[in-house]
């Protein structure tokens, strides 16, 4: 039966499935958490804020359920599981960028620094439109000419989230085929699946977000808004069963993939050190707060060997 105008849900929601998704995303958060104290990943720190948005968001949804004419436990809900796969997808860009760096700026049509500036900063501007959204849509409580806004504004993130990480996957996808073609890089072969292991978890996250997204855009742009009904109408809206199989599921395997091959077991803890050993110098204040101190590049007469690279990346 579905909810009337003061209640939180359209739908009759099951209470089991949003317990089952909270232990679920607590227990990546646990491992996401043991991973990056293990490797010193501190640039893993967005996918812990994702795993906590989404563990937070299931948490506050059970109490929705049980508390149904209450509004902020919905809100808090709506609005943290609508941006997780945001951070999830700026997670993806500072990943693919620690790549660049390690394998070699040279194999890449935007440098690797850039790609934080611009993909990382489209990616919060999208992440901050789609909270303000989600929280007007999910407090609305039955304010139609609110509900109008909000999806207009849910929209608009969307479609930067998807454009921009359409774009970003181009990038990343000719970086991947020009590196895995390089000569140079035939001696390291080892460190190479490594990365290996890397690409394939990203581009399953890709595919995911992107479906996901896809999904979100979907959902919000079928809804209807007719005079004298307090609800917004709308088929995926209005039924539960598509939010877990297109959005909770996806996005639970795009982390679990990150915690198989976990980017601190192939990738150097601080930025600066290349796949032949090298370092590449850090400008500015990213020399201190991103990176620590860095020697400058140095350039070797010959090209270093993978033995080298090994016992270097050993070092970090």
């Amino acid at each position: 039966m579905a909810g009337g105008p003061n209640d939180n849900f359209v739908y009759n929601p099951t209470t089991w499935a949003a317990i089952l998704f909270t232990v679920f995303y607590g227990l990546v958060w646990i491992v996401q958490t043991g991973q990056a104290i293990q490797y010193r990943t501190l640039f893993m720190w967005v996918m812990f804020v994702a795993c906590a948005l989404e563990f937070i968001g299931f948490v506050t949804r059970i109490i929705a359920i049980k508390e149904m004419t209450t509004l902020w436990p919905i809100v808090v809900s709506q609005t943290g599981l609508i941006v997780a796969p945001a951070f999830i997808a700026a997670q993806d860009y500072m990943i693919i960028g620690r790549v660049m760096s390690f394998v070699g700026k040279e194999y890449g049509y935007i440098n690797h620094t850039k790609i934080t500036k611009i993909f990382v900063g489209a990616d919060i501007f999208a992440i901050l439109t789609q909270a303000g959204g989600g929280s007007m849509l999910a407090g609305a409580n039955g304010d139609l000419n609110q509900m109008k806004v909000a999806q207009k504004v849910l929209l608009t993130g969307l479609a930067l989230q998807v454009i921009t990480f359409g774009i970003f996957f181009f990038v990343a996808v000719a970086f991947d085929i020009r590196s895995s073609r390089a000569p140079a890089l035939q001696p390291f072969r080892e460190q190479m699946k490594g990365m290996r292991k890397l690409w394939i978890a990203f581009y399953v996250s890709c595919a995911l977000i992107t479906a996901r997204s896809i999904y979100r855009t979907v959902e919000f742009a079928e809804i209807k808004f007719t005079p004298g009904n307090d609800n917004a109408d709308g088929y995926l809206l209005n039924h539960e069963w598509p939010m877990f199989v297109f959005d909770s599921i996806p996005i639970l395997i795009s982390i679990i993939f990150f915690s198989i091959w976990h980017p601190g077991a192939y990738l150097p803890s601080k930025k600066g050190l290349r796949i032949d050993g090298t370092y590449e110098e850090q400008f500015g204040m990213r020399r201190f707060l991103c990176c620590g101190p860095r020697k400058p590049l140095k350039r070797v007469p010959e090209m270093s060997t993978a033995e080298s690279s090994a016992v270097a990346l050993g070092k970090v």
